[in-house]
């Protein structure tokens, strides 16, 4: 395997075990109390006015834009409306109380332990790599001030970091090009999730799902029974490439070795949520380190 290869194999390991610690902010019920006790009571209001609340008062076109595969008019339908309803810094304020609630509930003890504060100080440092041009949510969140609390710290370090991968998801699946439905019809195809559960989760009625299906078909991405063709295959593969390059500044500023410290001291921290929350998640397995 050449170095490029070992790199972005460890940045998709990176991000299928430190975006576990990063999703309490969304699938606990301490977060979703968090962000009612504001008033947004909407099924969606905390998830997109909690995910943009870095960005300021923004509206639905710009929330669309960078989050990508959401119908707009189900973002549009929760912003500005949110903002209404609480400011976005009493959001952020929100989503910091409820992320401390679940992760103290989730990890007991370890919250002060002295792994957890390692790995605090190497997200922080990897997060200071967030700021790479055309990465709006990476470098907003990287703009904001780190807790003290060493658990809240590397929340949001590692929040950062994944606002910035996705960032550079949505630069991979517009190269692609696959507008925001046709995202979500590949990937499903490809395996990497259900439909049922996500197409209702982003917003999709059937008819546009079909529609994205006959549009991919015409490029050649789609075969009759709406699996991926050869090309389709090609082009999703090549979606995961690009986007696992494009993480690349951030573990090439934390080094290989800092890395795999940082992935190995969260792994049992996202193997604690994983089970606390019942999540039909599967952590990618160690890649191997490879010398020269």
């Amino acid at each position: 395997m050449t170095r490029d290869a070992v790199d972005t194999a460890l940045a998709r390991e990176a991000h299928g075990v430190l975006d576990v610690y990063h999703a309490v902010t969304y699938l606990t019920p301490q977060a979703q109390e968090a962000f009612r006790g504001l008033g947004l009571t909407r099924p969606w209001s905390g998830y997109f006015a909690g995910r943009a609340a870095p960005l300021g008062a923004v509206g639905g076109p710009l929330v669309s834009a960078l989050f990508y595969h959401f119908k707009p008019a189900m973002v549009a339908a929760e912003l500005p409306v949110a903002w209404q309803t609480a400011t976005p810094g009493q959001v952020l304020e929100a989503r910091l109380l409820g992320a401390d609630a679940a992760l103290r509930a989730l990890l007991g003890d370890a919250v002060s332990g002295r792994e957890l504060a390692e790995a605090a100080r190497l997200a922080a440092a990897a997060a200071m790599a967030c700021t790479v041009p055309a990465r709006p949510l990476g470098a907003v969140n990287a703009a904001l001030a780190l807790p003290d609390e060493p658990h809240l710290a590397l929340w949001q370090a590692l929040t950062t970091i994944r606002e910035f991968r996705g960032d550079g998801h949505a630069v991979a699946l517009a190269q692609a090009p696959f507008d925001g439905v046709e995202a979500l019809v590949t990937i499903t195809a490809a395996g990497g999730e259900r439909r049922r559960s996500i197409q209702a989760r982003r917003g999709w009625t059937d008819e546009e799902w079909a529609a994205a299906e006959e549009r991919l078909r015409a490029r050649g991405l789609l075969d009759p029974d709406g699996a991926l063709t050869d090309a389709g295959r090609a082009a999703r593969q090549d979606v995961e490439d690009l986007t696992d390059r494009l993480a690349l500044p951030v573990w090439q500023a934390l080094g290989e070795a800092g890395t795999r410290r940082l992935v190995g001291l969260v792994r049992p921290m996202a193997e604690r949520i994983v089970t606390g929350l019942a999540l039909p998640v599967r952590l990618p397995p160690t890649t191997a380190s490879v010398a020269g």
